[in-house]
């Protein structure tokens, strides 16, 4: 199965954590995510980003985060990964908004983007 341009692998330096380190919202402590569903997107796991407003984002990509909800459209305007729409990932405990889930015909088919100062981590 041929690659995307994007390169996607599961981040073997955190995956070697296993279960033992999850991530969780920082205002309610609800579960997100953890370090063995970590991603590398175009080649990094950890991305520097802005929105069109010029708001600079520290963005972790993982396969899967159970503690979050994708609310709104899928949009494609101003995304940070080509060929790939995203819809706002609010936390299911708060509704902080977290990050972005997004929606893809390549793989992974669905990841997330989730702004990395907004997660606490602890032994999971």
């Amino acid at each position: 199965m041929p690659r995307d341009a994007l390169s996607i692998d599961i981040d073997s330096s955190l995956a070697e954590k296993g279960d033992s380190v999850a991530y969780y919202c920082i205002r309610c402590g609800q579960f997100v995510t953890r370090t063995s569903w970590a991603l590398r997107m175009g080649g990094d796991h950890e991305h520097v980003l802005f929105n069109p407003a010029g708001v600079i984002f520290r963005v972790a990509c993982f396969a899967d985060a159970p503690g979050v909800v994708a609310v709104g459209s899928a949009s494609g305007q101003f995304t940070w990964f080509r060929g790939y729409l995203w819809r706002v990932a609010l936390c299911r405990g708060c509704d902080t908004h977290l990050g972005w889930m997004y929606e893809g015909t390549g793989a992974p088919a669905v990841f997330f983007g989730l702004i990395r100062t907004l997660l606490v981590e602890r032994p999971g």
